[in-house]
């Protein structure tokens, strides 16, 4: 790992929830009310969270590990997951009455991940951690089609670590953490959003998924460098909560939708599951950390 944090700018934060050891807290979403929904890998469900109480209720369960989160413009929750390393890679929809749905199955893809809506409201981005690919899921008729290729969005050869990874939209580029090779990229989209040639943001980044605020700078979780970091858009980092603040193995980020809480981001975290030995690990846990920004406005329905 080759990770710089830049300087240190803690932000006052609070564990809002937290799941037994051994659980691996995997990526979260928030829905237009401000629930926070979390995929536990492990335990093969997604956990329903109230940002007032932290009040944790079952939501979905799956018949395989899951990974990335996102809402898309039909209102329904999208699911990526499967087991990491071993085909196939599956996706699943979930309708607002909780009733799962496998939409894909993808013999040759090894590692689904992050995920985000594409601009034209009708297709999703996923990451392939394995294979390099950035995925386009057709929300209206299951279709995948690969949308970007790289060899720099593969992991390193005899590495289990992920490739690409988190996969967001900001300013006309999609972004793409490249987990194994401490770096993030992007790509611009043409008028047709359609990818153009990736180019380096940002290198000794470790980097699992991350969310923007309405300036550009990104909120980055660093899994086993067990932080939060910012990233502006002039490359200053500092990060802003680490492992006193409950952030071991930090894997995703989101900003909340709520007036009590749109100033500030949540953080999943896996208390060390498969990074660290058990005696070392922690409880999982969702931790909100005021950023004192706005994230921006993702294409889910409102």
């Amino acid at each position: 790992m080759d990770h710089d944090g830049g300087r240190q700018a803690r932000m006052p934060s609070t564990i809002i929830a937290s799941w037994p050891k051994g659980s691996f807290a995997e990526n979260l979403a928030v829905d237009r009310d401000g629930a926070i929904y979390v995929s536990l890998h492990t335990d093969q469900r997604i956990e329903r969270v109230a940002p007032d109480t932290g009040r944790v209720t079952p939501f979905a369960s799956f018949d395989l590990p899951i990974a990335g989160l996102s809402f898309a413009a039909d209102g329904a929750l999208y699911v990526s997951g499967g087991h990491p390393g071993r085909p196939p890679g599956v996706l699943w929809r979930v309708d607002r009455n909780r009733r799962v749905e496998r939409i894909a199955t993808l013999d040759h893809v090894a590692f689904f991940n992050g995920m985000t809506p594409h601009p034209d409201g009708k297709r999703l981005l996923v990451a392939d951690s394995i294979g390099g690919v950035i995925h386009a899921l057709d929300i209206t008729d299951g279709r995948v089609d690969a949308w970007l290729a790289d060899d720099r969005l593969k992991p390193l050869a005899g590495d289990w670590t992920p490739g690409a990874n988190g996969v967001k939209l900001f300013g006309g580029h999609v972004y793409v953490s490249v987990t194994a090779r401490d770096a993030l990229y992007r790509a611009p989209l043409d008028g047709s959003g359609r990818p153009g040639p990736l180019e380096l943001v940002a290198e000794h980044l470790r980097a699992d998924d991350f969310a923007f605020d309405t300036e550009g700078n990104l909120y980055i979780a660093t899994h086993p460098a067990h932080s939060l970091v910012r990233l502006t858009p002039r490359g200053e980092r500092s990060t802003l909560a680490g492992v006193e603040q409950g952030l071991l193995c930090a894997t995703a980020v989101a900003f909340g939708r709520t007036p009590a809480d749109d100033h500030s981001v949540y953080v999943t975290t896996t208390g060390g599951t498969l990074v660290l030995p058990v005696e070392q690990g922690e409880t999982a846990k969702l931790v909100r950390v005021a950023v004192g920004a706005k994230g921006q406005a993702l294409l889910s329905p409102e």
